[in-house]
């Protein structure tokens, strides 16, 4: 944290004074700096360290002091003046309001600049914000480490007592204590209280974290946290502290590195739900792919793993495009072969239950190699659940990697049928042609590619291919060479239906050169812009190269062969 003090002793301000507060100076923390002038209505916020040179309100003491009054009373952490030019001493009443409110108020020279000032403190703060993130990630590898080291609960929760400066308690699945040194009887007095109230009524989710709860007694404050793996409840974590204390962000975070770990000591040590993870993802696959299965083999299976496979579910397929070099990244790891997909694999399912809850809709999960596979239930009164659905998983995992990017395949399922493998098919289908055409990071729903499905399979006839390399490799070569983007102005020019100036607008170019590049582009080809025989020619070309079927190498190659023909 940054305090007050630690501005006041920084070298620029040596030569300032403090006027008042001089006791609680170790005890005002400051999270930003501002400058600012009469008057203050609500531009001050709460801990900001706030300067002012007093320019029009000097000449008033009553404004003076409305000023200091107002700054006061939004929370400031602190108020300084620059003295010397409006103000040449803060006024002796002004000083007395300060001191009775323990309220910070410093004189600064003049020239002193509050663009020196501003900046040191920003330094301090970035530098503060830099030590803890770089801490938090600290935490999670050690975290991680001892998991892999195989230590046992109790040195995580030793460890994590150590950061946090407070005592917890993890409880298994059962309930009973298993680490930590948190006072038992009254774990369990706040604890069953929160469990006893009706959907935790009177329980209060934590403002930085949605999974956690707080319930609070005469002295003590009790956060409560789940741990789940595979979806399952594996044990709880509670933090006990003072009933005012309120966790920072950074503590919040610990917290959850701790229950990731938590999660990971339990996974490890609960081969049975490893198994059964193993046996139910085996058995979604083989539905997905179409095996040949016996009504009463799939009817039992389902039973066991609680799936069920007589509602209709639409397929969506994730692939996450970057999650492997976050992961190394984060923990500096180089291996090649280090797969971090299945290795987070419970905690991406858990999010993704969680959002499935939260739309009230049944999902069945799946994984094969890089993809992640859901089912998710198909309601008749939610028309766009889908996206809803993906909203939430995305935040969820940005939360869990912040950053991670994910391509999205949707395949709708088909009427009256419950076969998998149909709206899996589709949603691959949707996937490759996202990742191909698009580009990554997007959804792509399987029946809105209707016209790329139709392109991608005439992109592959030969003759095809060299009619559009005849049509479409003088434009590319072009753009090649000068950098003028030939293709993309065409493109534009009939989105518009061949309307000049919105196309120039859209483009933010000027008419005349949009002109020049159109009339270089019938140049180029041979073809008119206002021919509807050479615009659908033209525009059919650039269609199905944007298929990427074929490479530009490719289309050069062709329009050679078609020169030398």
């Amino acid at each position: 944290m940054l305090y007050v003090r630690d501005i006041i002793e920084l070298p620029l301000l040596k030569t300032s004074r403090v006027k008042s507060g001089k006791d609680v100076l170790d005890q005002k923390l400051i999270e930003w700096v501002s400058v600012i002038e009469s008057p203050v209505e609500n531009f001050v916020r709460e801990n900001e360290f706030v300067l002012s040179t007093g320019i029009g309100c000097h000449e008033d003491f009553d404004i003076l002091l409305e000023f200091v009054e107002d700054v006061y009373n939004s929370g400031a952490s602190a108020l300084a003046f620059a003295t010397g030019r409006y103000i040449f001493e803060i006024p002796k009443e002004i000083i007395q309001f300060a001191e009775e409110r323990n309220f910070i108020l410093i004189e600064i020279p003049w020239e002193i600049r509050f663009a020196d000032i501003v900046q040191e403190v920003l330094r301090e703060l970035n530098h503060i914000q830099q030590r803890d993130l770089n801490r938090s990630k600290d935490v999670q590898q050690k975290l991680i480490q001892m998991i892999l080291d195989g230590k046992n609960l109790g040195h995580i929760t030793s460890f994590v007592e150590n950061e946090i400066r407070l005592p917890i308690l993890i409880l298994d699945k059962k309930g009973i204590p298993v680490a930590g040194s948190a006072k038992q009887s009254k774990v369990f007095s706040l604890r069953n209280r929160l469990m006893k109230l009706p959907n935790n009524e009177e329980a209060s989710h934590h403002p930085m974290h949605s999974k956690m709860k707080t319930i609070s007694d005469e002295e003590h404050s009790l956060s409560h946290l789940f741990i789940q793996t595979n979806g399952v409840h594996e044990g709880e974590i509670c933090v006990l502290s003072d009933r005012n204390y309120q966790l920072n962000q950074q503590e919040i975070q610990l917290i959850e590195h701790t229950k990731m770990a938590s999660a990971l000591w339990f996974s490890r040590n609960s081969v049975v739900t490893k198994a059964e993870m193993r046996l139910q993802n085996d058995f979604l696959l083989r539905l997905i792919k179409g095996e040949s299965l016996s009504d009463e083999y799939k009817k039992t299976t389902a039973e066991q793993f609680h799936l069920n496979l007589n509602i209709p579910y639409d397929c969506i397929i994730g692939h996450p495009e970057n999650l492997q070099s976050i992961m190394e990244k984060d923990h500096k790891r180089q291996s090649i072969t280090f797969n971090w997909l299945e290795n987070m694999i419970i905690y991406i399912k858990e999010e993704m239950l969680f959002a499935a809850e939260a739309v009230k809709h049944q999902m069945l999960f799946a994984y094969e190699g890089d993809k992640i596979i859901v089912f998710l239930e198909v309601k008749k009164d939610s028309s766009d659940s889908v996206n809803h659905f993906l909203d939430l998983v995305e935040r969820r995992l940005n939360h869990l990697f912040p950053g991670v990017t994910f391509s999205w395949g949707i395949g709708k399922h088909k009427e009256e049928s419950t076969d998998f493998s149909h709206s899996f098919k589709k949603a691959q289908m949707a996937l490759d042609m996202g990742r191909t055409q698009i580009g990554i990071g997007k959804r792509v729903n399987f029946d809105e590619t209707r016209i790329n499905r139709l392109m991608l399979n005439l992109a592959l006839n030969d003759e095809v291919q060299e009619i559009m390399a005849a049509t479409i490799s003088p434009l590319i070569e072009y753009d090649e060479k000068r950098d003028m983007d030939l293709i993309n102005t065409f493109i534009g020019y009939n989105r518009n239906s061949g309307n000049v100036s919105q196309t120039a607008r859209d483009l933010n170019l000027h008419r005349q050169s949009l002109l020049y590049r159109l009339r270089k582009i019938e140049s180029l080809t041979g073809l008119s812009l206002v021919n509807p025989d050479d615009l659908f020619l033209l525009d059919f070309s650039i269609r199905v190269w944007s298929t990427g079927v074929i490479k530009r190498g490719q289309i050069n190659t062709e329009h050679s062969n078609s020169n030398v023909l």
